[in-house]
């Protein structure tokens, strides 16, 4: 069953303002030219991943582990007792680490209530889809207490579609699944006519570097793998999937195909359009994206009832 609601107000003033500032510093140029993308992303994980910041520490209980050489953040309320837990699985096209933004979201999700889980795992090019995914599973089967909930933003929305399937096969209980902007089609040659044509209009991303990302991440796999693009997956006995996603990303096309194929699936999905809206943007200090977090709150409430 396919369902799609579309929130098309207009920009806020401050949301143009800040879109403009994104083409004036080039945000997009971290994903130009394959060389280029690949050895930035080699510098930013030298760099590290952004760990929790203070905001996120004052108003929640924050916690650290170290899972199969991967360090795993936990993050609960404070006060209040967890309802649901959520899985989070960040995004930057499998190359980038976690940035500061990506706090702002765990925090509100806090307010479910629910426990975040975010895993730092291992990036391209020096892991892959076949080295991770089964790290990412067994996180996935750790807490039956509560209802759980698989969110991931652009190649985590992809990773988090990926992980309910698996969890499927293994019998692992999801309750539902929230993909922000996912990066369904690695190879960006699912309608790639609209993806041309998007490009114009994404001020994040490009093509050239995103297929270099995808082709690092994949490994011995074929590009086209559905665990590589899930575009492809099979989605029959899925649990509940909500895909958010607006239309100046060059990630849509791929979302629209999925929706057309859930809609003759045995699976509950629902499309949530934000029109105007760039890649990831429900992360960003927008009035849109205030928003957009409000409704994710709703969201898992809802998947975790």
């Amino acid at each position: 069953m396919l369902s799609w609601d579309v929130d098309d107000r207009k920009r806020h003033p401050w949301t143009v303002a800040y879109m403009k500032g994104m083409w004036a510093r080039r945000d997009k140029e971290a994903f130009e030219g394959a060389d280029h993308t690949i050895c930035q992303a080699q510098e930013l994980q030298r760099d590290g991943d952004a760990p929790p910041d203070r905001w996120t520490r004052l108003h929640s209980r924050v916690s650290a582990e170290r899972r199969d050489q991967m360090l795993v953040w936990r993050v609960r309320p404070r006060g209040r007792r967890p309802e649901a837990r959520v899985v989070y699985v960040h995004g930057g096209g499998y190359v980038h680490p976690l940035t500061p933004d990506y706090w702002r979201l765990v925090r509100a999700l806090g307010r479910v209530p629910a426990e975040v889980v975010v895993p730092v795992y291992p990036l391209a090019p020096d892991a892959t889809a076949d080295d991770v995914l089964p790290r990412l599973l067994e996180l996935v089967d750790d807490g039956r207490d509560l209802p759980t909930v698989l969110m991931g933003d652009s190649a985590g929305g992809a990773l988090v579609l990926v992980l309910a399937r698996l969890a499927r096969d293994r019998g692992i209980p999801v309750a539902g699944v929230v993909a922000l902007s996912p990066w369904l089609d690695a190879t960006l040659q699912v309608r790639e006519d609209e993806v041309q044509s998007l490009e114009v209009t994404d001020p994040m991303l490009a093509e050239t570097g995103l297929r270099a990302a995808g082709r690092a991440w994949s490994g011995e796999r074929s590009v086209e793998d559905p665990l590589i693009s899930p575009v492809h997956l099979d989605l029959d006995g899925l649990p509940p999937i909500d895909l958010f996603i607006g239309d100046r990303d060059i990630l849509r096309p791929a979302v629209d195909e999925l929706a057309q194929r859930g809609g003759d699936a045995d699976v509950e999905m629902c499309v949530h359009e934000v029109t105007s809206m760039f890649h990831v943007w429900m992360t960003r200090a927008i009035p849109e994206g205030w928003r957009t977090r409000q409704r994710l709150v709703e969201t898992v409430r809802a998947r975790a009832d």
